[in-house]
């Protein structure tokens, strides 16, 4: 009894083994950093690691933080299919926008890319996910654009006062 229970689980096993389709996803800056107003975009290489031909179907850029919006580039960029082994070259996945720095305060938001599909062209199995970030800094502030008038004009004029001096 045993014995069969032991070649049930194995063989059980197996066949999960047999339908996993591995998608890799390579991102080439998985971290990256912008101000408010600012857009990232995502590149990266999709590689079919499996020995079946993949169907990509859909994609979930998901993300953290109110104030970013994503961008996904899937029905732009990514190939309907790939055959074993073969990869995507390096694509644009999608694209982060920094809007609103009120609402997320400055800091590191995760993410995670999701790729679904199979070897079915109807198949929604999760085939890969990779992690990515976005980090958003303060804006710089610049000068007021009054303290710059009045800087020009100050410095305009401490010339003719002390030559105005010098002629006396």
């Amino acid at each position: 009894m045993k014995t069969l229970l032991c070649t049930l689980i194995l063989a059980t096993l197996a066949t999960a083994a047999a339908k996993a389709d591995t998608i890799t996803v390579t991102f080439d800056q998985a971290n990256q950093t912008a101000t408010p107003g600012e857009t990232l975009q995502f590149f990266g290489t999709i590689t079919n690691d499996s020995a079946d031909t993949i169907f990509l179907n859909s994609d979930d850029p998901d993300l953290n933080g109110l104030s970013l919006t994503v961008d996904d580039q899937f029905f732009n960029t990514v190939p309907v299919s790939l055959a074993p082994g073969e990869s995507s070259g390096d694509i644009e996945l999608f694209d982060v926008s920094v809007s609103n720095p009120l609402v997320d305060a400055p800091g590191t938001f995760s993410g995670a890319y999701t790729l679904f599909g199979g070897a079915d062209g109807n198949a929604q199995d999760n085939l890969g996910t990779e992690d990515f970030s976005v980090t958003t800094n303060s804006p710089v502030p610049e000068p007021a654009p009054v303290l710059l008038l009045l800087t020009g004009a100050l410095a305009a004029c401490i010339p003719l006062s002390i030559g105005a001096r010098n002629h006396a």
